[in-house]
């Protein structure tokens, strides 16, 4: 362990100076770890007990690793960095349709790095980053003790989970922030077509309990098997903590993408409201309803005639052990229009449901 983290720092100190004679003080760098294991059962019994169209949890009735991961953090007054290394069955399942281009890129580089990037800072409110990120879209991120539920939303599970490329952040005033991004695309950090994307995220402290952000992405993306075709995507979130016990979180997303024949664009939608209640400082439950719309099968690929339209529901029991570790256990449901989940070795139903428990932990 003493030398994954040498390692770690090392790193970091490497790409933070331009020479190796600028050193950063252990003072200024942190580390930090995660780890989060869970049990999941689907009704279903998928064959082979990969759950499908998810990200989370994808195993069915076996004890696994969600997601684990160690990370260093620089923080200097002109300079910030993360450096975190990743393991589970998440990252093997988001890493899959990483572009295999040549002999240097690959998933099996990909689902290395959870973050790996370093910041400079160009004015009294402005950063400027370089490398790979957690996704910018959506109110709910990767490592699940962050969210109000253990698994992602549906509008979150089909948005990219990491990008590669440089961020510009701004701070406009105490209650609005601005960021601009140029990456390689949806979800890759190699390189699949010639052209960059870029996406902006505008957030605004409405009030003290309320908070609008807009997050897009705009970009040449290919559908399995086609040619790269205009894409783009709105995300819009409102978060409203009424009370310490009350809170809310609606967020409503669109894309669009050019027709493959026409000139014309075909979209997708889709729609969560997550409602959570915090019954006491340890404990809390959350209610989720969600729609997701893709007939045209632009995002999410079921090769059937109506494509990927999905009602689902949830509901979240969160018990906190320690200050540091969490049990989670959540019971999930979709009806779809089509019969795309697999019961046993055959996709024949519309219907999915499964319950997770899980325990983390992390320092």
């Amino acid at each position: 362990m003493k030398t994954f983290f040498l390692f770690i720092h090392v790193a970091l100190l490497v790409l933070a100076t331009p020479n190796i004679s600028c050193a950063i003080s252990s003072s200024e760098v942190t580390y930090g770890g995660y780890l989060d294991t869970y049990y999941a059962y689907d009704f279903n019994s998928p064959k082979d007990h990969e759950r499908q169209y998810t990200t989370q949890p994808v195993r069915h009735n076996e004890f696994n690793v969600n997601l684990a991961y160690f990370e260093a953090n620089i923080r200097q007054k002109k300079t910030r960095g993360r450096l975190a290394l990743q393991y589970g069955q998440s990252v093997t399942k988001n890493t899959v349709f990483e572009p295999h281009q040549g002999t240097t890129s690959g998933p099996q580089d990909a689902k290395i790095f959870q973050e790996a990037y370093i910041g400079t800072k160009l004015g009294e409110k402005t950063w400027l980053d370089a490398g790979i990120f957690l996704g910018n879209i959506g109110a709910e991120s990767w490592i699940s003790k962050d969210n109000w539920t253990y698994t992602r939303s549906l509008n979150l599970d089909y948005v990219p989970y990491y990008s590669s490329g440089i961020r510009i952040e701004h701070q406009i005033d105490q209650k609005q922030s601005l960021q601009f991004q140029i990456f390689n695309g949806w979800q890759n950090m190699s390189e699949n077509d010639q052209s960059k994307a870029f996406g902006v995220q505008y957030k605004n402290m409405l009030s003290e309990k309320m908070t609008f952000t807009y997050n897009n992405f705009f970009g040449d993306e290919k559908i399995a098997g086609t040619q790269p075709r205009f894409r783009g995507y709105h995300n819009f979130i409102l978060k409203w903590l009424v009370s310490e016990k009350w809170q809310y979180l609606y967020a409503f997303d669109w894309g669009h993408q050019a027709q493959q024949q026409n000139t014309g664009l075909d979209s997708w939608l889709a729609t969560t409201l997550t409602m959570r209640r915090v019954l006491k400082t340890d404990q809390a439950v959350a209610l989720r309803v969600e729609y997701y719309n893709d007939r045209h099968q632009l995002n999410v690929i079921t090769h059937t005639p109506n494509g990927f339209q999905i009602l689902g529901a949830s509901m979240n029991i969160d018990q906190n052990l320690d200050e540091t570790t969490l049990w989670r256990t959540e019971l999930r449901g979709f009806s779809s229009v089509d019969k795309i989940y697999p019961r046993g070795s055959h996709f024949q139903n519309k219907l999915d449901g499964f319950i997770v428990s899980s325990l983390s932990k992390w320092f």
